[in-house]
């Protein structure tokens, strides 16, 4: 591996308005005690991003200023802490971006990536919009040779997807995805290749990423133009979907996908709501839904089953994936994403 500078440029937030960021000089940090420090190979923009980049109410409430954010991301180790004998210099890890404390009751049992002391990596520290980091060794995972370098830092988005999709049955079921951000389009293209039998897509007017979801493999695409409930009733024979997920954080999308899913169907909710929707209770009570929310990736079972899709190679990566830019271009990128012509919008760094 090549020497390790000791300063570093990173994209740092720095003022409290919208943009903020500059290209600020920092130290490269040394790996503490069960850290790794990581060379970044790519980093993804992503929705939590934008909140950062806007200064909204979320990201002045959890962003410190003078942090360099980023954390979909991926790259070599070019050093380790004490005590890490879980990977060595020249292993090429992905970043999951929840930091756990691997000792509450949370953790304990299994949910991790809601653990009760638990922070976001290139949120609530320093990230990898830069071209080193350092991270505890638990979140660097390993990548199988199977995995190409330049899909390896969409593994964060790509996992939501999965996680959200399969808090109910995807293999010859109904699927409707509700919001066509690159996460939905990555669960349009899940859906397909883990059996579905009908995949329904719905977004609200951005054309690019609905033709990009009937690329993946939607059966049915709607929009603004269409009565959406009715759409999907009829298309299921007028019962509903089994499985709905909503990952755009609009209400009407939310209202849209409780009243489509059929009696004792499964809601799995990602969407980030910036107001306390108002939803009909009282369909999901007399339908027996079962509502599930959705934050990050379980650690590691979604990893497991991630990695296996894509061992497969069946999944169509490089369609969701629209823009390679150097990372330099990082306001570039921030721009294209709000733009919302594009899929998913990749930093490169080498």
């Amino acid at each position: 591996m090549s020497e390790v500078p000791s300063t570093m440029m990173g994209w740092t937030k720095v003022r409290p308005e919208p943009d903020g960021f500059d290209l600020v000089e920092h130290v490269v940090p040394v790996p503490q005690a069960g850290e790794v420090l990581v060379k970044t190979h790519s980093t993804s923009i992503c929705g939590t991003d934008l909140h950062i980049w806007s200064w909204d109410e979320w990201g002045r409430s959890e962003v410190p200023l003078g942090t360099i954010t980023g954390h979909e991301t991926s790259g070599h180790i070019v050093a380790i802490g004490e005590g890490v004998s879980s990977h060595t210099v020249g292993d090429f890890v992905s970043i999951e971006c929840h930091l756990a404390c691997w000792e509450c009751e949370r953790c304990r049992e299994g949910n991790a990536h809601v653990c009760e002391n638990g922070a976001i990596f290139g949120v609530h520290r320093n990230g990898a919009f830069a071209p080193y980091f350092t991270v505890p060794a638990a979140n660097a995972r390993l990548n199988p040779d199977t995995i190409s370098a330049g899909d390896a830092s969409i593994q964060d988005p790509l996992g939501n997807a999965i996680h959200t999709l399969t808090g109910g049955p995807v293999k010859d079921s109904t699927v409707a995805i509700h919001g066509l951000g690159p996460i939905g389009l990555f669960a349009v293209d899940v859906a397909r290749a883990m059996g579905a039998k009908k995949i329904i897509a719905t977004d609200w007017d951005n054309q690019t990423r609905m033709d990009l979801a009937k690329e993946l493999g939607a059966d049915l695409v709607l929009g603004k133009d269409d009565d959406v409930v009715a759409e999907i009733l009829s298309a299921t024979g007028g019962v509903g979907v089994d499985n709905s997920c909503e990952f755009s954080g609009a209400a009407p999308a939310l209202n849209n996908a409780i009243k489509s899913t059929r009696n004792g169907g499964w809601l799995n909710i990602l969407g980030v709501y910036g107001s306390d929707p108002v939803v009909p209770v009282n369909d999901i009570v007399f339908r027996y839904l079962h509502v599930k929310g959705i934050n990050g990736r379980k650690m590691w079972q979604t990893w497991d089953t991630m990695q296996e899709l894509l061992a497969e190679g069946d999944l169509n990566i490089d369609k969701v994936v629209t823009h390679r830019l150097h990372w330099h271009d990082f306001q570039a990128a921030i721009a294209l994403m709000q733009e919302g012509n594009c899929g998913k919008v990749v930093l490169n760094f080498e």
